[in-house]
C-alpha cells in the first residue's frame, strides 16, 4: 500500500453486496478490506483505515458496536452506516458514536464517497424529518426478520415471539388490497 492510497473497510454480512461495493471502490482508487462481523474487525491486523462502510444489522452483531470498535482503533476514520431499516434512534446513536453519515440502502458508491467527505445531498441527511410511525416500524422489522428466515413464517414467528397465525394475520394486514 502506498501512503497516498485511500484505505476502506467494508463491514457487511451480505457477501454479494460487499463484493459489488468493494469492486466499485477499487475502481475509484481505494484499497478495500471486507469483513463480516464485529469479531473479524477486532481480529483484523490492519488497525487504521481512512474510511469505513458499516452495515447496521449484521447477523449476530450490531453495526453500532462495530463503529465503537473501529473508532477505538482508528479515531480519524470516516464511517458511513448503511441500513435497509432506518430509524431516528439508531441514526442519532450512530452519529454520537462517531459515524459521519447514516444512509438507507440501496445506495451508490459515489453517494457513500460524498458522505465520507460530508458532501452529501440534502436527501442524504442522516436523520429523517419525521418520526417513523410505530405501525411502519413494526412492519419493516417483521419484513426484516421474515427475510432473515428466508420467508419461513413459522421460524420468523418463533424469532418474533408470536404465534404463526398471529404473524400471518399481521402480514395480511400489511398487504395492500
Amino acid at each position: 500500500m502506498t501512503e497516498t492510497q485511500k484505505t476502506l473497510l467494508i463491514v457487511e454480512d451480505d457477501q454479494r453486496f460487499a463484493d459489488t461495493l468493494a469492486a466499485e471502490f477499487r475502481d475509484l482508487g481505494y484499497e478495500v478490506e471486507w469483513l463480516d462481523s464485529l469479531e473479524a474487525v477486532e481480529k483484523s491486523s490492519l488497525t487504521r483505515y481512512h474510511f469505513a462502510v458499516v452495515d447496521l444489522r449484521l447477523r449476530q452483531d450490531s453495526g453500532l458496536d462495530v463503529i465503537s470498535s473501529i473508532k477505538a482503533r482508528s479515531p480519524d476514520t470516516s464511517i458511513v452506516v448503511l441500513t435497509g431499516y432506518g430509524s431516528i434512534a439508531t441514526a442519532v446513536r450512530a452519529t454520537k458514536l462517531g459515524a459521519t453519515a447514516y444512509l438507507t440502502k440501496p445506495v451508490e458508491a459515489e453517494q457513500i464517497e460524498r458522505a465520507f467527505l460530508g458532501e452529501g445531498d440534502d436527501e442524504e441527511i442522516p436523520i429523517p424529518d419525521q418520526f417513523q410511525s410505530l405501525y411502519r416500524h413494526e412492519r419493516e422489522y417483521i419484513e426484516y426478520v421474515l427475510a432473515e428466515c428466508d420467508g419461513n413464517i413459522s421460524q420468523a414467528a418463533r424469532r418474533l415471539g408470536l404465534h404463526r397465525q398471529s404473524l400471518q394475520r399481521k402480514l395480511r394486514k400489511y398487504t395492500p388490497n
